[in-house]
């Protein structure tokens, strides 16, 4: 069992261990140095300041590239420190991130972020998030061309002989309001953050010790109103010790200043020593754990006490010299990063999200959903137009009970004007959904992002405040990796069509440009488009008459083994394309998103034809049904 996972489960630990690989070289380097990383996910291949060298193949993970850890070494000479291959330190300059395997919580100079995907270890070698790590120690990074590539100054290499070794240097305690503990901040002790609230790991700069608070609910006793006794702490203490096989050296309960505790001190099969003490309090145990690396006998800890000795269950909220890990705490549920590095643009979003494999959508389980979008700017186009083209696209495509315009706001994103739109529509009776639409244009270039929730989610409108504050825009990465791109869904001209032919069936039809062809292959018998709440069909089979066509037609329809069925109207014949035709609707009002069907079925020799168009309640706006009536008078023979 691993012992820092140990520890997060017992309040224990046995072993310290420090592997220190450095490289010469980055933190000599003249201040003007400009240190360079460039590799590629999925390739071996990279250039390390000039020279090419073979790497572990970076991959994608939760949206993030993973990279091995010991690049940060032989790129930029950080020190990088595995502590008993669980806890993590990467140090360069006056930089430091913590880091437990297997968690996305991380600090970066002493503050709780949130990793895109935990740190893991991957055949033997500790595969790493890249992008919060460059941005920790102070690099930048960008895509160019499909290649990662990552800078850094190497005056940020520096270490700086008049800067305190501490972070937290105005703080001289540190523990949580919500816990309600405290223990001294001496300068040299380095908060490590830990994947649960309720777990604090600490260790001095030195690496020499690791302080640890672990509160648990009380299990010693049966009844809040009433408190163990020192004995029962140390029967608790020792049952504990026991069960992780390691030997106890001393044991003892003490009436101390700061309450009584049970005290053991114990030896781990790899012979290294921790002492634990065990305090009971507002309804909680709190387990308080220091392990000496350098300690070779029990009698060691007796000169190693001030930080122990400092343990307090209580926190003064109000004095200013006491950090509060309570409110770095909730930072962990603020998220992941969302991000498309060819696009240079990243959210940060709640831990429960989903990310796409291609990091270009995000959802959650709730409704929420986000996507990014990079296009180009029509030939004279403001963003305000592109604001308005939008909204005038959403007037078009939702009907009028079903589409709601908000408001349309100018704001700052990433120190560039920006646009939001914000607007509600529905699919049915039940459920409005409010978007925000986040615009930017810079150059020939439009960057795109999306957020949409739950209209009747009060957090709906804060959670995109927080979003929207934490993007952020490398407007150089999109020129670099992007030459003239095609216009948004949004601002295309919906009077622009194409013409679609079928020399196998003898037709010709016109649909709107901005209509998604499914890689259709118009020597098939079926061929389909899709646009905003709808679809359009063509599919041709044999029948023997119009008659029958159309009884079979209705028939499948009334015979779906689907849970909604559809209200059939009666219908009506016709004339089509110059030959006989019998149209009618079928009406799924009791569908979830409820829709109709509108059926053209005609027959033209031994082949019948069958248009279909369906379309969502929501979406059968004026504007549509004339579309479709200019795409099915526009249906022709071919010769004719």
């Amino acid at each position: 069992m691993n012992k820092w996972m140990r520890i997060t489960a017992t309040g224990m630990l046995t072993a310290v261990i420090t592997a220190t690989t450095a490289y010469a070289g980055a933190g000599s380097a003249s201040a003007a140095e400009l240190l360079e990383l460039k590799i590629k996910s999925g390739s071996t291949a990279a250039t390390i300041n000039g020279d090419k060298q073979t790497i572990i193949k970076p991959y994608e993970a939760a949206g993030a590239t993973m990279v091995q850890l010991g690049l940060f070494s032989r790129a930029f000479g950080a020190k990088v420190e595995l502590h008993e291959n669980n806890t993590v330190q990467l140090v360069s300059g006056k930089h430091t991130i913590a880091m437990t395997i297997g968690s996305k919580s991380a600090t970066v100079n002493g503050k709780k972020i949130a990793l895109p995907a935990a740190p893991v270890m991957r055949g033997g070698t500790l595969m790493v998030p890249l992008r919060p790590l460059v941005e920790g120690i102070g690099g930048k990074m960008k895509v160019v061309s499909g290649q990662i590539v990552v800078t850094l100054s190497s005056a940020e290499t520096q270490t700086d002989s008049r800067d305190t070794a501490s972070a937290h240097e105005d703080k001289t305690r540190v523990g949580s309001s919500k816990y309600q503990w405290s223990v001294k901040y001496p300068d040299d002790l380095m908060y490590l953050g830990s994947s649960d609230a309720n777990v604090a790991n600490f260790m001095d700069t030195g690496s020499t010790y690791l302080f640890q608070v672990v509160v648990k609910p009380d299990t010693v006793t049966s009844s809040v109103y009433t408190q163990p006794t020192s004995d029962d702490l140390l029967n608790e203490l020792i049952s504990r010790t026991q069960a992780l096989d390691e030997t106890i050296v001393d044991q003892q309960t003490v009436n101390g200043a700061n309450g009584t505790y049970a005290r053991v001190v114990s030896k781990s099969s790899e012979g290294y020593l921790s002492e634990t003490r065990l305090y009971a309090g507002n309804g909680n145990l709190y387990y308080v754990m220091y392990v000496d690396s350098k300690a070779t006998t029990y009698k060691d800890f007796d000169t190693n006490q001030e930080l122990l000795n400092s343990f307090q269950m209580s926190f003064n909220a109000n004095d200013s010299k006491s950090q509060d890990l309570s409110e770095d705490s909730e930072s962990e549920e603020e998220g992941q990063t969302f991000e498309n590095a060819d696009y240079g643009i990243s959210v940060n979003l709640p831990a429960d999200w989903t990310i796409s494999d291609d990091s270009d959508e995000a959802s959650n389980k709730d409704g929420s959903y986000a996507k990014f979008g990079a296009y180009g700017v029509p030939a004279g186009q403001s963003l305000q137009d592109w604001a308005k083209d939008i909204r005038a696209w959403f007037g078009d495509s939702f009907a009028a009970d079903h589409y709601r315009y908000v408001s349309t706001t100018e704001r700052q994103i990433d120190g560039q004007s920006a646009v939001v739109n914000e607007m509600q529509y529905r699919y049915n009776d039940d459920q409005w959904y409010t978007e925000y639409e986040v615009l930017l244009q810079k150059d020939n270039y439009r960057y795109y992002f999306e957020y949409s929730g739950h209209a009747d989610d009060t957090l709906v409108p804060s959670q995109f405040e927080q979003i929207a504050n934490s993007m952020k825009v490398d407007f150089e990465t999109l020129s670099d990796n992007f030459g003239q791109l095609p216009t948004d869904y949004y601002s295309a001209d919906r009077t622009k069509t194409v013409t679609r032919t079928s020399t196998t069936y003898n037709y010709s039809l016109q649909v709107p440009r901005y209509w998604t062809d499914m890689g259709n292959d118009y020597t098939s018998s079926s061929v389909s488009f899709y646009y905003t709440g709808g679809s359009f069909y063509v599919n041709i089979k044999n029948t023997s008459s119009l008659e029958k066509a159309v009884a079979d037609a209705k028939a499948t329809l009334q015979s779906s083994s689907s849970s909604t069925k559809p209200v059939l109207s009666e219908g009506q014949a016709t004339t089509f394309a110059g030959v006989p035709a019998y149209t009618f609707t079928a009406t799924y009002a009791d569908s979830e998103t409820p829709y109709t069907g509108t059926y053209t079925i005609f027959t033209k020799g031994k082949r019948t034809f069958i248009l279909t168009n369906e379309v969502n309640d929501a979406n059968n706006t004026s504007t549509h049904q004339a579309e479709i009536a200019k795409v099915l008078s526009s249906f022709k023979w071919l010769g004719q």
